[in-house]
C-alpha cells in the first residue's frame, strides 16, 4: 500500500494536515508513503507562484478579502482551474509521476487537487481513487466542487452542510476526525503549570499568539494591552515576515508591562498552547482546532473569509471569539484576564468534533478498500 498525501504551498494550512496523515501512516503501518506538493507533481511552478502570491496578498489585506473571495469563488473559476491540467506539459508530468511513484490512492488537502486530479487520472486510464480533505473544516469553495472525487472529508457537521450547499452530492461527503499533528496526538497532556515549568515560562497570564504560516500578522494589540497596564506575556509562535519584524521592533521600544517571548517556529506547539491561558492570532483551521483539542479559549484576529464559519463554531459554544478591531480584541483579553474562570472546560466537549489522525487513516484505508472494488 502506498498512499499519496498532496498539499499546496500556501502557508501551513494545507501542509500540516497532509504531513500529519503522512507521519501517522508511516508510524502505524510501516509502509512507504508519499508527501508531495500538488504543483510539483504536475510541474506548474507558475500556478504555485500565483497561489502563494494570492494567499500572501489575502493575509495582508484581510478586510478586502471578504469582498474579493466570494467574487472569485464561482463556477467560472472552477471551469478555468479544471483546465490547468489540460496543458500537455502538466499531463505528461502527472503521468510520469504516477508511473514513477505508483500511488494506490491520493488524498489532496487543497481543493485544487480534488478539482483537477480525478478527471485527469481517469482520462489517462488509471484507476486510482482520489480523496479530498477540506482543510478549512467549516466550508469548501464552490470552485472546488467535484463529484468525481471518491469522497470529500470534512471535520465538522457545519462543513458537511456547507459542502452539500456548494454542490457536493450528499453521498460524496463524509465526516472525518480532525487530523492532529503527530506530536500533538502522541504527546502526554500537560497541565498549565507543568507546561510552564517545562518551558521555563513565568507563571502569569499567558497568550499563545499564532503568526500564521506566512508570518504576516498585526501585533498592535500588544501595545494596546501594555497601555492598559496588564501583566501579560505573549508567546509569538511562528516565523515572521520582514513587515511583522518591523512592527515587533517598534512595539518593543515602547512597552513597560507586557512580556514577549518569541521562540519562532517550534515542533512542540502543543506545549506552548498548554502553557497558555488562551490563544489568538491570524488563525486558520489548524490552530483553532488545536486550541479546541487542548481546551484553550481562542481569539481569532484578522478573520480570513474561507474560515468565516469559525465565528459561529466558537462563539455559539463560548470557546472563542472572532474580532478584527484592535481595541475590542484588547477588551476581550482584559475581560478574560480579569475573569479566567468564565470559560468552562465542558464547553469544548460540545463541538461534535473528534480528533485523531490515526482514526482518519483507518477511515481512509477502509474507504479505499471499498472504492478499489468499484473502479
Amino acid at each position: 500500500m502506498r498512499p499519496a498525501f498532496l498539499y499546496v504551498n500556501a502557508g501551513k494550512g494545507h501542509y500540516i494536515p497532509a504531513k500529519a496523515l503522512y507521519d501517522t501512516y508511516l508510524d502505524g503501518y510501516g509502509d512507504d508513503a508519499i508527501l508531495a506538493n500538488l504543483f510539483d507533481i504536475i510541474s506548474s511552478s507558475y500556478m504555485q507562484r500565483i497561489i502563494q502570491d494570492s494567499w500572501r496578498h489575502s493575509l495582508r489585506h484581510t478586510a478586502g478579502e471578504a469582498y474579493t473571495y466570494p467574487m472569485l469563488d464561482n463556477p467560472v473559476n472552477r471551469f478555468l482551474l479544471r483546465h490547468i491540467i489540460n496543458n500537455s506539459k502538466h499531463v505528461r508530468a502527472l503521468k510520469a509521476w504516477i508511473e514513477r511513484e505508483k500511488p494506490d490512492f491520493i488524498l489532496s488537502t487543497n481543493f485544487i487537487g480534488g478539482l483537477i486530479l480525478p478527471n485527469a487520472i481517469e482520462r489517462l486510464g488509471y484507476r486510482i481513487p482520489v480523496f479530498q480533505y477540506a482543510a478549512d473544516c467549516v466550508a469548501t469553495p464552490r470552485a472546488g466542487v467535484n463529484n468525481k472525487l471518491t469522497y470529500m472529508y470534512l471535520a465538522t457537521e457545519m462543513g458537511i452542510r456547507n459542502a452539500i450547499r456548494s454542490g457536493m452530492k450528499e453521498d460524496k461527503v463524509k465526516l472525518c476526525p480532525f487530523p492532529l499533528q503527530y506530536k500533538i496526538e502522541n504527546s502526554r497532556r500537560l497541565t498549565r503549570k507543568e507546561a510552564r515549568e517545562k518551558l521555563r515560562l513565568d507563571d502569569i497570564f499567558t497568550i499563545a499568539f499564532s503568526l500564521g504560516g506566512e508570518g504576516i500578522c498585526r501585533l498592535n494589540v500588544i501595545k494596546e494591552i501594555d497601555e492598559r497596564g496588564l501583566d501579560i506575556q505573549f508567546i509569538l509562535l511562528g516565523s515572521m515576515q520582514e513587515s511583522t519584524k518591523e512592527d515587533l521592533d517598534r512595539i518593543l521600544k515602547d512597552i513597560h508591562h507586557v512580556r514577549i517571548i518569541s521562540p519562532g517556529f517550534v515542533d512542540n506547539v502543543n506545549e506552548y498552547i498548554e502553557a497558555s491561558d488562551m490563544t489568538m492570532g491570524k488563525a486558520g483551521a489548524n490552530s483553532v482546532m488545536e486550541s479546541i483539542y487542548l481546551k484553550r479559549f481562542t481569539l481569532v484576529s484578522d478573520q480570513l473569509y474561507p474560515f468565516e464559519g469559525s465565528k459561529t463554531l466558537l462563539e455559539d459554544l463560548g470557546i472563542g471569539m472572532v474580532e478584527n478591531d484592535i481595541r475590542r480584541q484588547a477588551d476581550i483579553i482584559e475581560n478574560f484576564y480579569q475573569h479566567p474562570d468564565e470559560i468552562k472546560s465542558e464547553n469544548f466537549e460540545k463541538t461534535g468534533i473528534t480528533f485523531s489522525s490515526r482514526n482518519f487513516i483507518e477511515m481512509l484505508l477502509s474507504d479505499y478498500d471499498k472504492a478499489k472494488n468499484c473502479l
